[in-house]
């Protein structure tokens, strides 16, 4: 019986050894290939993920404005209406192109009609690539598809209101309307529209024609802000210049760089940029007033022809303006620049006080500008016969 039972024992014993034995069989080895197996796939991976990337960085390194400038060099020419170089500093302007791109430029000078009928008259045949505009025409620019949409790279730093939403343009600086007043001959220098009435003025204030000129269009909408209008209401302005010329005091001198320096114009009705830039360039004393019961701002909007021959120096144009470099070149001009750049303290203490525009008004509904400016040209009609 013991025998039995030893012998079952000793069976017992081999058998669990045996187990045990498979138990530890080599399977760190598969492990150990397997391991191996996943890094090699794993480097491979890594290596295509590094190559793409390699890829794509050098896509994004193609500086745009590089392509943009071969194009504009490729075309060979910049032609554009409305930017002389005795205009809010497009001499300077002019200068920083040629200095940068070295590409030739041909200006036509026109007002803001003339500019409108131009384009008109070459749709689909284009001459100009770029213009400068009154903001009053820009609603006119889009509806009668005048421009092309472009954003420039400053895009997001113009305000809402200065810009076409969907890119067709945008504007680079603003002015506001006041009167230059010529100190030699004026002896009482006024400060209102209440005061041009005054009998002393008579014969001597002069402006452009609101039917031709932007300018002259926006000093009649300043004029209906001053006694009481808006641009919704333009009639005050007209009012107020029917009794101007029924008191004479509108001469028929019409207030360019030739007449005011020869004397010929004592008070001037335009923005005061002009003013300030003709003050400084001709060496007169000319004294520039915002009329204190209020007048209205005025953008100035810049875009490229829808027809434009050459397209490319136009973008690059307008990437200039609206660089810190072009906003500054504005600024020389005695233009408020639309984006928010520091000026050099020398030149900003050449500017009027802030409190001068304080009674400044802004109007932001350009549809609404649009027929005020028609409804200004038709009046004036009616005023000068």
């Amino acid at each position: 019986m013991k025998n039995r039972i030893v012998l079952s024992l000793i069976i017992i014993f081999a058998m669990m050894i045996a187990v045990s034995a498979c138990k530890t069989e080599p399977a760190p080895v598969v492990e150990e290939v397997e391991e191996v197996e996943v890094e090699e796939v794993e480097e491979v991976e890594v290596e295509e993920v590094v190559e793409e990337v390699v890829e794509e960085e050098v896509v994004e390194e193609v500086d745009p404005m590089e392509v943009l400038l071969e194009g504009a060099q490729a075309e060979g020419e910049i032609v554009s209406y409305g930017l002389p170089d005795d205009w809010v500093n497009y001499g300077g302007m002019w200068e920083l192109w040629d200095a940068a791109y070295g590409i030739p430029h041909l200006d036509t000078d026109m007002g803001s009609g003339e500019i409108i009928a131009a384009l008109q008259a070459e749709a689909g045949a284009g001459v100009a690539d770029i213009t400068d505009l009154g903001v009053n025409f820009a609603s006119q620019v889009v509806e009668d598809g005048l421009s092309q949409a472009y954003k420039h790279a400053y895009w997001d730093e113009i305000p809402d209101y200065a810009k076409d939403a969907d890119g067709y343009w945008s504007a680079a600086y603003w002015g506001a309307i006041g009167f230059c007043v010529n100190t030699d001959l004026v002896e009482n220098v006024p400060t209102s529209w209440a005061d041009l009435l005054d009998e002393q003025y008579k014969g001597k204030v002069s402006m452009k024609d609101p039917r031709k000129s932007g300018t002259a269009n926006s000093v009649v909408l300043g004029a209906a802000f001053g006694n009481g209008g808006d641009e919704t209401n333009v009639q005050p302005g007209l009012d107020y210049f029917a009794k101007m010329f029924e008191l004479g005091q509108v001469n028929a001198v019409s207030p360019g760089t030739s007449a005011i320096q020869a004397g010929e114009v004592a008070i001037a009705l335009f923005w005061d940029f002009s003013c300030l830039s003709k003050a400084e360039s001709l060496g007169m004393p000319l004294q520039l007033v915002i009329p204190s019961d209020g007048t209205v701002a005025g953008l100035y909007t810049q875009f490229i022809a829808a027809d434009a021959p050459h397209p490319n120096a136009a973008k690059l144009m307008l990437e200039l303006e609206f660089s810190d470099a072009g906003q500054l070149a504005y600024a020389q001009g005695y233009t408020h620049p639309i984006r928010d750049i520091e000026l050099p303290a020398e030149l900003a203490a050449k500017f009027p006080p802030p409190e001068d525009y304080e009674n400044v008004s802004f109007p932001k509904e350009f549809s609404v500008l649009t027929e005020a400016a028609a409804q200004i040209a038709e009046g004036w009609e009616n005023i000068a016969q």
